[in-house]
């Protein structure tokens, strides 16, 4: 213990010695640093205080002289009375600061480099100062009379205006001579605090490295062998303690453990032939079997069918290591139905024995999921599948009635017009020239209407423009005919680069659902006007369809009509044609505002 305390005062007492001769050093140079720093501070106060008084002498000589020029002038006697106060008070001061100026150049120690030369340079401002002050004094005794003589007044004004520049030129000189001595003190400051500045880097750096990097190490090393010591008085009785309550905690652990397994996981322990050692608290309850279960088969108290039994010994007799799992069914004794996951481990005992340990989990609420998942995916198909048959049957009727529209459209107006044009062949009388000529040119009306109607016909099957050239040609055909044939203003715009041909069921759905669109814009819409544009991206086709047409509202439109006199069969046909294609089909329209319809297909997918 004294020994410890004789050590604690050594290296306080050491400690100390080295603080005091290390702050001792940095002190002293700060001190004196702040001595001359201060010195040179308040040499530079009296320099800017003298060059501010220089420079005013400079202005007030100016003053001066304008002041003096202005009473030559003045014939107001109460402005002159003003004039005259002002130019005495600027001759009072311009002679008081003149006199400072002196004062502090005589003030100045003998020996410095600025006594001398501005000392002399007022030795030369002298006679101009003179002159110039004399001037003005009787100058102001003139003016101060009642009557201004101009013939009086104009020498003395005459000698302010001849000496007022040599006066400013030689202020001038002793304001840049004051100038150039205060940046030489600055100069000079700098230079010493540059030097106070590396002394004291200096003395930090030989402190650092020759005071405190030295105790610093001795103390470490001091304390690192007291601390070695302390672990090495206490380390026994740590261990020990250490020991004692590893022991308990494992203890506690182990069987917190065991009664966790006991009450919450399925477990049994087995050998290589599947009889049992031991089971789980939970799984007995399972199994329904308090005692007596050793020696017997764990497929025996679980109850399970042949097929199910060979395959669990045949998991439990395997003994390449790993961990072996499978599902069993089994009926407890209660008669519930259980579903198990079943995991095997091999377990290796110091002796060279092995053991099996049976982990189970039940997945019966598992099980149950799956098979409803199964219930609903099939019923889920089976509403598919009739939706399917019913749009098929759909289809199927909108193609019957597509029939018998083109029939019927044949039928009243090509049959109507060959037979028309049948009956006015047949009436032609050669005889009669007149009239001849007349059914002749009848005839050639009637053949037109026949082609037009021909061609709007054939034109409502499949272009071949379609089949040779891709869906933006059959489109721009489309809708130049249209135009032609409806006397509708329809616009085709191609904003697409894309160059690629599509299969021809793809182009043929497009085409199908576009002519769609167009013509329930022109039959129900009622427009006028008619914009069909294709743009493309990277991946995707769009197509857009925008009329002015009287528009509808989109809630009034069944999602599946029963027949065509609900409405909206168009509309469906439209949406299962692209749904055909893995396309999608937006709709928006706004009563009295038009429609726009856009088609969408990736053909990247």
């Amino acid at each position: 213990m004294n020994k410890l305390e004789s050590l604690d005062h050594q290296t306080f007492n050491r400690l100390s010695k080295i603080y005091i001769i290390a702050l001792g050093a940095i002190a002293l140079f700060t001190i004196g640093g702040q001595f001359f720093i201060q010195r040179y501070l308040n040499s530079q106060i009296d320099d800017s205080k003298i060059i501010n008084i220089s420079g005013r002498q400079r202005m007030l000589s100016q003053k001066l002289t304008k002041e003096i020029l202005l009473l030559s002038y003045i014939q107001n006697n109460r402005s002159k009375k003003e004039y005259i106060e002002e130019l005495e008070g600027t001759i009072n001061l311009w002679k008081v600061s003149h006199e400072k100026l002196k004062r502090y150049n005589d003030s100045i120690p003998k020996g410095k480099s600025d006594s001398t030369e501005i000392k002399r340079m007022f030795l030369v401002l002298q006679p101009y100062f003179e002159t110039i002050y004399e001037n003005s004094l009787q100058a102001l005794e003139i003016v101060k009379k009642d009557t201004i003589h101009s013939d009086a007044l104009k020498p003395h004004l005459d000698s302010v205006i001849f000496n007022e520049p040599f006066f400013l030129r030689q202020m001038d000189a002793i304001v840049f001579r004051y100038e150039k001595e205060a940046k030489a003190k600055i100069a000079s400051l700098k230079k010493i605090e540059y030097t106070l500045f590396g002394l004291i880097i200096l003395i930090l750096i030989f402190e650092f490295f020759l005071l405190f990097r030295p105790v610093a190490l001795s103390i470490k090393n001091t304390i690192s062998e007291l601390l070695r010591s302390q672990k090495d008085a206490t380390n026994m009785a740590e261990n020990a303690e250490k020991l004692r309550r590893i022991q308990n905690e494992n203890i506690q652990e182990l069987v917190s453990l065991t009664k966790a397994l006991d009450q919450t996981l399925l477990y049994a322990r087995v050998n290589e032939l599947g009889f049992v050692k031991s089971l789980g608290e939970r799984f007995r309850k399972v199994l329904n079997t308090d005692e007596g279960y050793e020696q017997k088969s764990l497929a025996e108290l679980m109850n399970l069918n042949e097929l199910q039994t060979n395959r669990l010994l045949q998991l439990i007799a395997q003994n390449k290591g790993g961990v072996f799992n499978e599902e069993f069914e089994f009926i407890t004794a209660t008669g519930q139905k259980i579903w198990l996951d079943v995991s095997i481990l091999n377990v290796f005992k110091e002796s060279g024995n092995t053991e099996r340990l049976v982990l189970c989990s039940d997945i019966s609420k598992r099980k149950e999921a799956q098979h409803e998942i199964k219930r609903l995916n099939d019923i889920e198909y089976q509403q598919k599948e009739e939706l399917q048959k019913s749009n098929a049957s759909q289809i199927v009727e909108a193609q019957e009635e597509e029939r018998k529209r083109i029939a019927k459209e044949i039928h009243d107006s090509i049959g109507q017009m060959l037979t028309a044009l049948k009956f006015n062949i047949e009436s032609i009388n050669t005889d009669n020239i007149e009239k001849t000529n007349q059914k002749i040119e009848d005839l050639k009306q009637l053949s037109k209407d026949l082609i037009l109607g021909i061609r709007t016909a054939t034109f409502n099957l499949t272009p071949p423009e379609l089949k040779d050239y891709g869906i933006s040609i059959a489109l721009q055909k489309m809708a130049t005919e249209l135009s032609k044939l409806t006397a509708k203003n329809i616009i085709f715009e191609n904003k697409s680069n894309l160059e690629l041909r599509f299969d021809s069921l793809v182009e043929t759905n497009l085409y199908r659902v576009t002519q769609e669109a167009v013509n329930n814009a022109i039959k129900y819409a009622k427009s006028d006007y008619i914009l069909i544009s294709i743009n493309s991206s990277e991946s995707m086709l769009s197509i857009t369809i925008d009329d002015n047409g009287k528009g509808f509202d989109l809630s009034k439109i069944p999602g599946k009509p029963k027949n065509n006199a609900e409405g909206g069969m168009g509309l469906f046909f439209m949406k299962e044609r692209m749904n055909y294609i893995n396309g999608r089909i937006f709709i928006s329209s706004t009563p009295g505002q038009g429609t726009r319809i856009t088609l969408n297909y990736n053909f990247n997918k």
